[in-house]
């Protein structure tokens, strides 16, 4: 089985072939077919506060669009899921996949005027890898051993062993370039105020009502970016966001909600879309803790709801039904998960046999961000009685749930957006010591195969290790994942060149701009 993530040689040539196109970019095919016109003000929309600007541990929606206008990765991923170059103007590798080194564009700057060389990489790169440090991205990048400038512009990285997904990694959203000087200031400082080297730098900052960007006149793409600012409106009431959209006062929704898709899809001036990918939400059934810890009252949980019942009431139909599995259908080393069927008897036989012949009541904590959240937890709420779970829904705002119940609370449930390979999903939330690890679950074969996956160049090793990866992720149930929701993007129909790449994050927006007189 191949995927779109296998790498080496071909990706190794992509960044080479685009130096020599002239670093030719995502978004260039769109480009040529009208000519931008610049200037003009994006008003983007949602529905999420943005509580920080640290780019290496953000963790909401509204903040990684907000970081990947300011800050520049060494790489970014495309549509198909292939590296491309962004500060790093090309890369090379040794025979094995075991070194990597990527060269800077010369004349990069951060907002503030500074260059940004290869120290500020090594800096980055150490900070990230730095236990001591909250940083997303360790997990995805923990096989660099050692990561050192050659000279301004040439940063080698050794890793522990060899990977061929590295420049994909690169891309992560929590791994962009920060500065020395910021990363030698207070890590506080981060969250409040932000010097990137990316198309539009922060010009205003409140966390819960607007963030506005300006254009980087100095962006290293030369002419762009075209819009001269972005505006990114942030509402608490999802009603009000789309009463706005409607009325032309913003110009991108990033997020719709399903109830809305078919409404907007319909209506005058706005362009819709519908991304299969890998969003899902996940109930998390803590493994050190009572009932969740015997695998049988998971077993019978999974079975205690209807999944299609819920794509089809709960997300309007815009997804599919998942079978636990994390890895999305559209993920190449993803397996078939067995179909699951609502089975309230077979539910009660097992939690008989696991020693609660009476039923089992719990509470299931949900935030009020994003909405579906707490929709999921009503209707499982309703579908599991009979199959014996009492289950209590508590609703909380979506600050108080990331303080006091994510990675925590015994039974709760999560929500992820995709990321850019099957190593980051499995590292980010599922190895013993994932980034995001919030499950308890623990299993050193687990570990050991996705750590043998990562090193493996052989296409066809790389898909027998995932497998059985997988395997074991499906016979322990660390998450049950009822279903993979479609991504639903909104947009006025004269913003031009809007590309958003769900798998990675990545927006391109330097290549956005206005038809507008």
């Amino acid at each position: 089985m191949s995927g779109p993530y296998f790498v080496k040689r071909r990706h190794v040539i992509a960044g080479m072939a685009a130096l020599a196109a002239g670093t030719a970019l995502p978004g260039s095919a769109v480009m040529a077919q009208a000519t931008p016109k610049p200037g003009g003000t994006l008003r983007m929309s949602h529905s999420t506060r943005i509580a920080t600007l640290n780019t290496l541990n953000l963790s909401g929606p509204a903040e990684y669009p907000c970081s990947d206008m300011i800050h520049c990765s060494l790489t970014r991923v495309d549509g198909e899921n292939r590296p491309v170059p962004y500060l790093a103007e090309s890369w090379s590798a040794n025979d094995d996949g075991s070194e990597f080194t990527f060269t800077l564009r010369q004349g990069i700057t951060f907002h503030d005027g500074t260059p940004c060389t290869s120290a500020d990489v090594v800096a980055t790169y150490k900070a990230i890898l730095n236990p001591d440090i909250a940083a997303a991205a360790r997990s995805v990048l923990d096989m660099i051993d050692t990561v050192e400038a050659v000279d301004d512009l040439n940063v080698k990285f050794t890793l522990s062993s060899p990977y061929a997904d590295f420049p994909i990694a690169t891309a992560h959203r929590n791994a962009k370039i920060l500065s020395v000087a910021a990363l030698n200031a207070p890590l506080t400082e981060l969250d409040t105020s932000a010097n990137g080297t990316g198309p539009f730098k922060i010009e205003t900052f409140d966390s819960a009502r607007m963030v506005r960007l300006v254009k980087n006149e100095d962006f290293f793409l030369p002419g762009q970016p075209y819009l001269d600012a972005v505006e990114m409106v942030l509402f608490p009431d999802l009603a009000a966001e789309t009463i706005n959209f409607l009325s032309g006062d913003i110009d991108v929704m990033q997020t719709v909600q399903q109830a809305d898709f078919q409404r907007l899809s319909d209506a005058d001036g706005v362009a819709t879309r519908r991304q299969p990918g890998g969003v899902f939400v996940n109930l998390v059934m803590r493994y050190d803790t009572k009932p969740w810890d015997d695998v049988r009252v998971r077993r019978a949980m999974a079975l205690a709801f209807d999944r299609q019942m819920l794509v089809d009431l709960v997300i309007e139909g815009l997804g599919r039904p998942a079978y636990d599995n994390i890895i999305a259908p559209e993920y190449g080393f993803a397996i078939d998960a067995p179909e699951k069927t609502y089975d309230p008897e077979a539910a009660k036989a097992l939690l008989t046999e696991a020693g609660y012949p009476d039923g089992i009541k719990v509470k299931l904590v949900a935030s009020n961000r994003p909405a579906i959240r707490s929709q999921v937890a009503i209707a499982i709420q309703q579908m599991a009685g009979p199959a014996g779970f009492d289950i209590e829904v508590e609703t909380m705002p979506h600050d108080t749930y990331l303080s006091e119940i994510w990675m925590k609370g015994p039974f709760y449930i999560g929500y992820w957006g995709n990321q850019t390979t099957v190593d980051g999903t499995l590292t980010m939330l599922l190895t013993s010591d994932a980034s995001y690890e919030d499950s308890a679950w623990k299993n050193a074969e687990f570990d050991s195969l996705v750590a043998e996956a990562r090193a493996t160049t052989d296409d066809t090793k790389r898909a027998e290790l995932y497998a059985s990866a997988q395997e074991l992720m499906l016979r322990d149930l660390p998450y049950i994942v009822p279903f993979f929701q479609d991504t639903l993007i909104a947009n006025r129909d004269d913003v031009d060149a809007w590309n958003e790449y769900p798998r990675s994050g990545s927006l391109y927006i330097e290549n956005v701009w206005l038809d507008r007189a």
